[in-house]
């Protein structure tokens, strides 16, 4: 069992005609994000503490690589689960490296200071649903244990429909295969904590906290 290729998904996500929404799955991918922190409103029973990004949210930046300067864009992400805690998604501009980077950029531009994407993510889920944007993918997940009362069971691995979460799991593989993401730079990208990605102390968590600029350079390998 494989994720999908990352060429499939991007050229499925690059085919939706509805704008807000493709744009809302390239934030979500390129952000390794959850659906909860791009999307503005929520559903009434979502407990979720993220909000989605406003145009304010990025900036343009410079990364300092040896002797040369290289553009690079900056969104500002408010991570669930994490209490809202905020995270830098830092991407090279040039789209040679990113093709997707400047796209976003100037859709956030066109936003000012209101929320980029104002619908729930039930929203975002319909339209992918009806209009079967990721139809006939599959994405694996391996096997876990489930408390069933008070009894450990084994779930062997399956599969499952790709779906909006997906999204994070496929942009993680693509980080850690085609760009070479270590633990610490997964979960300083992704928002995960650093005792789950790069085995340290969960005391660690609460004093290390790492900048976009730490992993920009893997990123600048071109597609």
């Amino acid at each position: 069992m494989e994720l999908p290729s990352v060429d499939e998904v991007r050229k499925r996500i690059m085919t939706i005609e509805e704008p807000k929404i493709r744009y809302c799955l390239m934030a979500v991918y390129l952000f390794a994000g959850r659906i909860s922190e791009v999307v503005g409103r929520k559903n009434p029973a979502d407990d979720s503490v993220a909000g989605g990004p406003k145009g304010t949210d990025v900036r343009l930046d410079k990364f300092l690589l040896m002797d040369r300067e290289v553009d690079a864009v900056v969104f500002r992400v408010r991570t669930s689960k994490r209490q809202g805690r905020e995270r830098a998604i830092g991407l090279p501009l040039e789209e040679v490296y990113e093709p997707w980077s400047k796209l976003l950029y100037g859709y956030f531009q066109l936003a000012g200071d209101k929320v980029i994407f104002p619908f729930t993510r039930k929203f975002v889920w319909k339209y992918v649903t009806e209009n079967k944007v990721f139809g006939g993918l599959k994405y694996p997940i391996e096997k876990y244990k489930v408390d069933k009362k008070g009894e450990l069971k084994t779930v062997p691995a399956h599969e499952r429909d790709f779906k909006l979460h997906a999204l994070r799991h496929l942009r993680a593989s693509e980080l850690v295969g085609f760009y070479g993401f270590d633990g610490f730079n997964l979960a300083t990208y992704g928002g995960w904590t650093y005792h789950r990605m790069a085995e340290t102390s969960s005391i660690m968590d609460r004093y290390l906290t790492l900048s976009w600029q730490s992993y920009f350079p893997k990123l600048l390998k071109k597609r």
